[in-house]
Parts: structure tokens; sequence; C-alpha cells
């Protein structure tokens, strides 16, 4: 079976080092970077199978990221579970489209059942998936 392939973009290198190991331990291939520009570095060599990223990032707005993602046909299909402080109430959310969005802190075994079942649909983000992750 082929492991799947999880980007992790956020520049808080403990809880980066934390998502990396959990989901290695779950079998899957993690690249992990601190700012956004090394992540569209990756992300013009390489398509993940999901992305699971900051918007706050040291260089690069992790909202360009995702309106870059939404704009290449192959990156509208790529499940993007953005993990933030901001509020996700705030215009910025409605900019993109998220698989999910979990506002930090979070649970890590939220986090990893969204990131599980982004992999298991394959498929583009729904309204339903911003309502409730878990669902």
């Amino acid at each position: 079976m082929e492991r799947k392939k999880v980007l992790v973009v956020d520049d808080n290198s403990l809880l980066s080092k934390t998502i990396d190991i959990c989901l290695r331990k779950r079998g899957h291939d993690v690249r992990v970077f601190c700012n956004g520009i090394d992540a569209v570095k990756y992300l013009s060599e390489e398509k993940p199978d999901s992305i699971v990223m900051d918007m706050k990032l040291p260089d690069c707005d992790g909202w360009f990221i995702a309106r870059l993602l939404g704009k290449l046909e192959w990156g509208k299909n790529i499940p993007l579970i953005v993990t933030s402080v901001l509020d996700p109430k705030g215009g910025r959310v409605a900019e993109v489209k998220l698989y999910a969005y979990i506002q930090k802190p979070f649970d890590m075994g939220l986090l990893l059942q969204t990131v599980e079942r982004s992999l298991s649909e394959g498929r583009a983000p729904t309204a339903e998936n911003m309502r409730n992750p878990l669902n």
C-alpha cells in the first residue's frame, strides 16, 4: 500500500515535530516546513495528499498559499486543514476553500482524525467539513 503524503507547515517547531511523529506512526510520509517559501518550493515539485498549515507564518502569509492552491487545477483537490490562533469567523476564511479549520490550541486527536478523514476521502473540501471536521 502506498504511503500517503502529508505536508505540515507551521513555524512552531515543537508542534510541527509532534504532528510529524504522530502522522509517521500512522504510516504516512510527512514533510515539515517552518515557513511558507520552503512549502511553496516543495509544492512546485511534489503533490501531497493532504496539507496541515498554520496561517501566520514568518515569511509568507498562509492565506496566500491557500489562494495559490485554489488557482491550480491539481491544488483544488488537495484537502487543506488550517490550524491557527485566528478566529475562524474572520473574513479571510471565506476567501479560500478549506477542508477544515481547527483553532489553536487544539486536541491532537481531533487533528489526527481530521487528517485521516481527509486522506481516506481523497476529495475536494466541502462546506460540511467546515462545520464539523469529524462528521
